[in-house]
């Protein structure tokens, strides 16, 4: 269960990082001239936020909240189903988003839900 906690805290703040560095995109000469500059903060600042909300999450399943395990497993499943759809609109044939979101959901929702993890929820 720790072990999951600490993973989403890992995801949190790289997704808040991320999210960061997408917003300094929007000084580039392509997004200037492109015109693009206000989606590209825009999915920054969206970034930022879904990086607070899995942190938050991992504040709740650590203190043994059901609705943040429920929340957790969620998200998990919504950024797996959202690495399947980009491959399948961007039809490229790149599975690593798909194969490293399924790794991260396996990491982090198994545990939750199967052993000492869901132990560990039952007793509060």
């Amino acid at each position: 269960m720790t072990f999951s906690v600490v993973l989403m805290y890992i995801g949190g703040i790289a997704q808040i990082i991320l999210g960061i560095l997408t917003i300094f995109l929007r000084y580039t000469p392509e997004a200037q001239s492109g015109g693009i500059a206000l989606p590209i903060t825009l999915l920054g600042a969206g970034m930022i936020l879904f990086g607070l909300l899995v942190i938050s999450l991992a504040s709740g399943v650590a203190r043994g909240s059901e609705a943040a395990r429920r929340g957790a497993t969620a998200v998990m499943l919504l950024g797996l189903a959202f690495a399947v759809l980009d491959l399948i609109i961007a039809a490229d044939n790149d599975w690593s988003a798909v194969i490293s979101q399924s790794i991260a959901t396996v990491a982090v929702v198994l545990p939750l839900w199967t052993g000492r993890g869901r132990r560990y929820f039952e007793t509060r």
